[in-house]
């Protein structure tokens, strides 16, 4: 897998490295776990739920499963059909977070899961959701912390470079540790938070399908488009963690945050 996984212009890349790293972490026990959990609280059955930057579609798949009416929403057609081709009863939408195609309170559940954070305007794209989320209905996000990123490094300037690196690969490496007030802001009930810690200690560095990094996280990736100035010291950092990995020794964590809360039940106020 090259270099390339950028999310903030998925189309332009490969996008077959993408929907693998998707995959991924799909596979990720924190993943599965805050998916879980919205679904607990939000009792889809036989209501509409709103998957916005759906990707593959593997979130609307678990909501259909489950008695939903789900409609699968990304900007990148190339994310579309391939929603459409894992479901061949996928309803899939092109349309920009910003600017859904759904009426104001027209869905029970509007979710986002590590979208916000590659958005232009990740507050716009909130009030978004909250648009579309019907009154007494819930509304979800779910991004990463990239500022707790820590991957284990017997360097301690190498460890502090890696995180730094993160914090500029996304360009709102942080809007996950202030989605609790965003939330609050919009007037919303029953604001709930979860973080959900992912532990990452499996990587061959040698298998050309993880040469980007441990299946997930694209480390040579991050540290490409985050520290781009220094090339040599970043590539020198990876080589001694794809060492340690070789020898069953890679540790890296980092945090999902999850905010669920219910939209106000009269459509105009609170």
């Amino acid at each position: 897998m090259a270099a390339d996984a950028d999310f903030a212009a998925v189309d332009a890349g490969d996008t077959r490295a993408l929907v693998a790293m998707m995959d991924a972490t799909d596979a990720w026990p924190a993943v599965r776990a805050a998916r879980a959990w919205v679904l607990e609280h939000a009792e889809v059955r036989g209501r509409v739920v709103v998957d916005v930057g759906c990707g593959p579609g593997t979130f609307g798949g678990s909501a259909g499963a489950g008695g939903a009416a789900a409609v699968d929403v990304d900007r990148s057609p190339t994310m579309l059909t391939e929603a459409r081709r894992r479901r061949t009863a996928c309803r899939a939408v092109l349309a920009d977070a910003t600017r859904l195609p759904v009426r104001a309170g027209a869905a029970h559940l509007v979710r986002a899961e590590r979208v916000l954070q590659w958005t232009p305007d990740p507050h716009a794209a909130l009030a978004e959701l909250h648009r579309a989320t019907a009154p007494g209905g819930w509304m979800a996000v779910t991004d990463t912390d990239w500022g707790t990123l820590a991957v284990d490094h017997p360097d301690r300037p190498a460890r502090d470079r890696l995180t730094t690196a993160a914090l500029g690969w996304v360009p709102h490496a942080r809007f996950a540790r202030t989605l609790p007030r965003a939330f609050a802001a919009l007037g919303v009930l029953d604001v709930r938070v979860r973080a959900d810690p992912v532990v990452l200690t499996a990587w061959d560095p040698d298998d050309p399908a993880q040469q980007d990094g441990p299946p997930g996280l694209p480390l040579r990736s991050i540290t490409a488009r985050g520290a781009p100035d220094d090339a040599a010291q970043p590539r020198e950092d990876l080589e001694v963690l794809a060492d340690r990995a070789r020898r069953g020794t890679f540790h890296a964590r980092l945090v999902l945050v999850t905010v669920i809360a219910r939209r106000e039940h009269r459509a105009g106020g609170r």
